[in-house]
C-alpha cells in the first residue's frame, strides 16, 4: 500500500498483537514432569549448588541445562509431547490470561523497573487463548515420522510492552492452568507495593502477528483525501479479514513458515522441555517467592533471558 512520507511501521502503530505458541504439554502437572525428567543424573543438580554461590540462578540454570543429555530429552519427549490439553486447563489457563487485562504495574514481569516505576504501567487491551490445534510431525530422513504434538495459540493485543512482560505474563498464566500457581498470587504480582519472583517463558514461542493503524488510517489517509493534496494514500488494514490482500499474506507467512519453525525448533531443541526442567525441579519453590523493596528496580530472571529481537 501506498503510505505518507514520513511514515513508520513501529511509531505510527497505535497497538499491537503478539502471538505466542503455548505447547499443551507446559500444562503438564509437576508430577508428570519430575517423572518424565527422572532419568536425570543427581551430579546435575549438584553442579547447580556449586555454581550458583558465585552465579546468578539464571548463569547456574543455563548450566545445568546445558548438560542435559540428548537421552534425557528424548525420554521427556516420550512422556510429555502427547499430553493434550483437557477442557479444565483450557479454562484455567483463560481465566489466568484475563487477569492481565486492563491497566496494571507490570514491574514484577519485566527486569530493573521498581513497583513505583511509572514506565512498568501498561493497558493490555485483551489476552486470549484459541482453541487447541494439533501439527503434524515432519518425515525424518529415515522414514520415521515426528510426533504429533497440540499447540495453543494464544494473543495479546496492546499499546506497548516491556522487556519480556509477554513471556513472564505467559509463564505464569499456564502455572494457573496446571493449578501451580493461584489466582490469588497473580494478583497480588500485579500490586505496586509486592516484589515477586516469576519465571519467563522461551523465547521461541513469540512473534509480532500485526500491527493497527487506525489513528493513521483516520487522520493521515482520510484528511489527506479529503484537503485534495498529495496522493490518495491508501488504509493500512493489517488486521481485518483474508479478504483483504496483505492480511491473506500475513496469515500464509504465519501458519506455512512461523508457526513450523516453532514447532520444528523445540522437536529438535527441546527448549520448552528445559524450561519445565528449570521451573519444577531447578528452581522449585523458588518462583513466586516474595522479594524485598517493591521501590527497588533489581529483578533478576530465574532460567533464560534469551534475547528474541522483540520488545518482550
Amino acid at each position: 500500500e501506498r503510505v505518507t512520507r514520513n511514515f513508520c511501521a513501529r511509531t505510527n502503530r497505535d497497538k499491537v498483537r503478539y502471538q505466542y505458541m503455548v505447547p499443551s504439554f507446559m500444562l503438564c502437572s509437576k508430577e508428570e514432569v519430575r517423572k518424565a525428567f527422572s532419568s536425570v543424573d543427581g551430579s546435575v543438580l549438584e553442579t547447580k549448588k556449586t555454581v550458583e554461590k558465585n552465579m546468578t540462578p539464571m548463569e547456574a540454570s543455563n548450566i545445568v541445562q546445558e548438560n542435559i543429555t540428548q537421552e534425557v530429552l528424548q525420554n521427556a519427549r516420550s512422556a510429555l509431547y502427547n499430553h493434550r490439553v483437557t477442557p479444565h486447563q483450557l479454562e484455567c489457563l483463560r481465566e489466568g490470561l484475563k487477569l492481565f487485562q486492563g491497566t496494571h504495574p507490570f514491574h514484577n514481569y519485566t527486569r530493573r523497573i521498581g513497583g513505583k516505576d511509572a514506565s512498568a504501567m501498561r493497558y493490555i487491551l485483551s489476552f486470549e487463548a484459541l482453541d487447541p490445534v494439533v501439527l503434524p510431525g515432519k518425515l525424518n530422513n529415515d522414514g520415521t515420522k515426528q510426533q504429533d504434538m497440540e499447540w495453543i495459540p494464544v494473543q495479546i493485543v496492546g499499546q506497548s510492552f516491556l522487556l519480556n512482560q509477554i513471556r513472564k505474563m505467559i509463564s505464569a498464566a499456564v502455572d494457573l492452568g496446571r493449578e501451580v500457581v493461584s489466582d490469588d498470587q497473580i494478583r497480588q504480582s500485579l500490586k505496586k507495593e509486592v516484589r515477586m519472583k516469576v519465571n519467563v517463558a522461551p523465547a521461541q514461542g513469540l512473534f509480532l502477528d500485526r500491527s493497527y493503524f487506525d489513528l493513521y488510517n483516520k487522520l493521515k489517509v482520510k484528511k489527506n483525501t479529503q484537503s485534495g493534496g498529495g496522493h490518495d494514500h491508501d488504509q493500512l488494514n493489517w488486521a481485518g479479514s483474508e479478504e483483504y490482500p496483505a492480511v491473506k499474506r500475513i496469515e500464509e507467512f504465519k501458519n506455512d513458515k512461523i508457526i513450523p519453525h516453532i514447532v520444528h525448533e523445540e522437536i529438535n531443541e527441546g527448549n520448552f522441555l528445559k524450561y519445565l526442567f528449570a521451573q519444577d525441579i531447578l528452581h522449585a519453590g523458588e518462583i513466586y517467592s516474595l522479594l524485598g523493596d517493591p521501590s527497588m528496580s533489581k529483578n533478576e530472571d530465574i532460567g533464560s533471558d534469551e534475547d528474541n529481537g522483540l520488545e518482550n
